[in-house]
């Protein structure tokens, strides 16, 4: 068997087997989204990874979409329901489901959870799914191109993205407190 055979035989399962991850990761909440950017980015060339990743984001944002649709809304509110952080969120902003999918996906909560709250509130399919994928789309793209760099973990090329990925989560971080300061504010009127 020639080398090029060889190696397009590994690309193959490595995508496969990335592409299978993401798409159990709509369902197992404990797959950490990070950690797989950074390994798509460090066994594939940037711009492949990128497409894979996107493609995997799809698979696992699906899967947990309609699986959230077969359980229906009242099996998906008990499970919100446990979750403090996530139904705080919910209940300040239940206004804008545009807003609420995006910041559900720049914000530190759990992703999956949200994908099954909005299958099963029947949320438009590809209105979710764009929305949630440019929601992420600002923290996966930087830990793919660090994971192309990881065996340099004190460069540069490797710090860098991870800096850009920290000054996004403040960034949004901080014009989310103030914005639910606002808006409790309003309520309290």
């Amino acid at each position: 068997m020639n080398v090029e055979m060889t190696n397009l035989s590994f690309v193959i399962l490595a995508t496969l087997v990335i592409l299978a991850i993401y798409t159990i990761k709509g369902i197992v909440m404990i797959i950490p989204a990070p950690a797989l950017y950074i390994a798509v980015g460090a066994l594939f060339p940037t711009p492949f990874a990128i497409i894979i990743t996107y493609l995997g984001m799809t698979a696992a944002l699906s899967v947990a979409y309609i699986l959230g649709k077969k359980l229906g809304e009242k099996k998906i509110n008990l499970l919100i329901n446990k979750q403090e952080r996530v139904s705080s969120f919910l209940r300040t902003n239940q206004d804008n489901l545009l807003t609420l999918c995006f910041l559900s996906r720049v914000l530190p909560l759990p992703k999956e959870l949200f994908s099954l709250f909005y299958g099963s509130i029947g949320m438009k399919y590809p209105v979710y799914l764009i929305v949630s994928l440019l929601g992420m789309t600002p923290f996966m793209i930087p830990n793919v191109v660090a994971g192309a760099s990881i065996h340099t973990p004190l460069s540069p090329e490797f710090l860098i993205p991870f800096g850009i990925s920290l000054g996004i989560t403040i960034v949004v971080f901080v014009i989310y407190t103030i914005h639910t300061k606002k808006m409790q504010g309003l309520i309290a009127y």
